[in-house]
């Protein structure tokens, strides 16, 4: 078990996930700016397979995709989360600015992953400003958006 410290906050690797819910999530994986205390921006990703050999091979490339956190400019960190009995997964991230963000979104194996998997699989996002990283409350508000029932026919790339 790792623990992270955020200013004043500590959390353990794994975000605090409500029991029952069928949710499993990795430790917070760091980038380069973990320990960030001045405003952040998060992003939470929500994707939706048709089926459970989809579900695996995505989950297996957003772990590979992580590897390249360590090095990801202007990412305080991440945590992937999955729900397979609904084949949703996804990431909560953290950024110092949305143009950090953006540029991750924009990154060209991250472009080659999403139009490989085009009209394969449905995504959803949302994205929000804090005025500083607080483990708890961000992994609760996106949550939120986990244990929400999905439009599955809405987002689909």
């Amino acid at each position: 078990m790792t623990t992270t410290s955020f200013g004043d906050v500590h959390t353990t690797g794994q975000p605090p996930i409500t029991p029952g819910g069928g949710l499993f999530s990795t430790d917070w994986l760091p980038g380069p700016s973990d320990g960030i205390q001045s405003p952040v921006v998060l992003s939470f990703t929500d994707f939706h397979s048709n089926s459970d050999d989809d579900w695996q091979q995505i989950a297996e490339l957003g772990m590979k995709l992580a590897e390249s956190w360590p090095i990801m400019r202007g990412a305080a960190g991440l945590w992937l989360w999955g729900k397979p009995a609904e084949r949703r997964g996804g990431s909560l991230s953290v950024w110092e600015s949305k143009a950090d963000l953006h540029r991750f979104i924009r990154w060209p194996v991250h472009v080659a992953i999403m139009k490989n998997w085009r009209g394969r699989i449905r995504v959803q996002s949302a994205s929000w400003d804090d005025e500083r990283f607080v483990p708890a409350q961000a992994w609760l508000r996106a949550e939120a958006h986990m244990r929400a029932p999905r439009d599955m026919s809405a987002g689909r790339i």
